[in-house]
C-alpha cells in the first residue's frame, strides 16, 4: 500500500508541517547531507491569492525541513505572469529572513536542459527545463487543490511540469508573460495529457504536498471561486498525493489522464484502493468541485 498523510484543520502552517512530518524517516532520510532541495510552489497568479500556494503553506514545510536538515533550500517557480511579482505580493521575500540557507529564485532566469518528447504524430517536442529542477536532489512540488480548465484538476504534477518548462517572455494585454499556450495548449486535449506525463517521468519531483485548505473550482486554474475543503495531503508518491485530492474533488483520478499515464509508466499509482490514508473515510470528506465549463 501506498501511503498518503491527510490532515484536517484550518491553520494552513499546522497542517501542512503535520502533513510532512507524517511522512516520517521516508521523507527525512531524503533531506539530509544533499546539495539544496527544491521546493515548487504553484503561483498561478501574482494578483490572486486563492489560485496560488499561501506562504503559510510554505512556511509548514520549512518548519519540518529545518527541524532535520541544514541543507540549501531553493524556493522557486517560473510562473506565466510574473514569478517576482508573485513573490512581493504574497511576501514570500519575508521568508529569507526568517529561514536561514532559503533563497528565492525566478525560473525564468535559470539556465535550462534540452528535454524530447514524441508527439503523436511521431515528431518530436523539444522542451526547456529549469536546471535547478532538472538536477535538484531532492524537489518539492506543493499545489492548491484547484480545477483546470484544460485537463480537469491542477495538482502536483502538472505544477512541477509546468512550473520547470522554460519559454520565452512575450506582451500581452497583462504586460509581459510567459506562456505554454503556444507549445503545450495548442497540442490538443489528449497530446497535452501526454506531454505532462512525459516530462513527468524524464524530470519528476520527489515528493507532494496539496494545501486543500481552501480549494478552488470553476474556471481555473486561475479565476475560479472557493471550495472550504480544511484538508492537507502531503506523500512521497506525487501521483498518489494527487489522486487522492482528486477524489476529494469528486474527480475519476482514473479520468485525469495524464495521472492514469504516469501510473501506467510506473511512476506511482492512481488506484485510490491501493492507498492508504490513515484515519480518513474519503468519502464523508469529498465535496464534488464545480468542473470549468460547468
Amino acid at each position: 500500500m501506498t501511503k498518503v498523510e491527510l490532515i484536517r484543520g484550518e491553520n494552513r502552517r499546522k497542517a501542512v508541517k503535520a502533513a510532512v512530518d507524517g511522512l516520517g524517516h521516508d521523507f527525512t532520510s531524503r533531506v539530509r547531507d544533499i546539495e539544496y532541495i527544491l521546493i515548487k510552489p504553484d503561483l498561478a497568479h501574482p494578483d490572486l491569492q486563492l489560485a496560488s500556494v499561501h506562504v503559510d503553506a510554505i512556511r509548514g514545510v520549512l518548519d519540518i525541513l529545518k527541524m532535520y536538515t541544514d541543507v540549501p533550500i531553493v524556493i522557486a517557480d517560473a510562473a506565466k505572469y510574473g514569478t517576482k511579482e508573485a513573490f512581493r505580493n504574497f511576501e514570500y521575500d519575508v521568508l529569507v529572513r526568517e529561514y536561514k540557507n532559503v533563497s528565492l529564485c525566478d525560473l525564468h532566469d535559470d539556465t535550462f536542459v534540452e528535454q524530447t518528447v514524441k508527439r503523436t504524430d511521431g515528431t518530436a517536442l523539444v522542451v526547456r527545463r529549469s536546471r535547478i529542477a532538472v538536477e535538484a536532489p531532492f524537489s518539492i512540488s506543493i499545489s492548491p487543490m484547484k480545477t483546470h480548465y484544460a485537463y480537469g484538476a491542477s495538482l502536483s504534477v502538472s505544477n512541477f511540469v509546468e512550473g520547470t518548462w522554460l519559454v520565452p517572455p512575450r506582451t500581452s494585454d497583462h504586460g509581459k508573460v510567459w506562456s505554454l499556450e503556444p507549445w503545450l495548449y495548442t497540442l490538443g486535449e489528449k497530446e497535452i495529457h501526454e506531454v505532462i506525463a512525459d516530462l513527468f517521468a524524464v524530470t519528476p519531483c520527489h515528493a507532494a504536498i496539496i494545501d486543500g485548505i481552501l480549494g478552488m473550482e470553476g474556471k481555473g486554474p486561475v479565476d475560479g471561486t472557493p471550495v472550504h475543503m480544511g484538508v492537507a495531503i502531503a506523500g512521497m508518491d506525487p501521483v498518489a498525493v494527487d489522486t487522492v485530492a482528486a477524489t476529494l474533488m469528486g474527480f475519476d483520478p482514473h479520468m485525469i489522464d495524464y495521472l492514469e499515464l504516469c501510473a501506467k509508466k510506473g511512476l506511482g499509482t492512481n488506484e485510490i484502493s491501493d492507498i492508504e490514508v490513515p484515519l480518513f473515510d474519503l468519502q464523508e470528506l469529498t465535496k464534488p468541485f464545480e468542473r470549468a465549463g460547468q
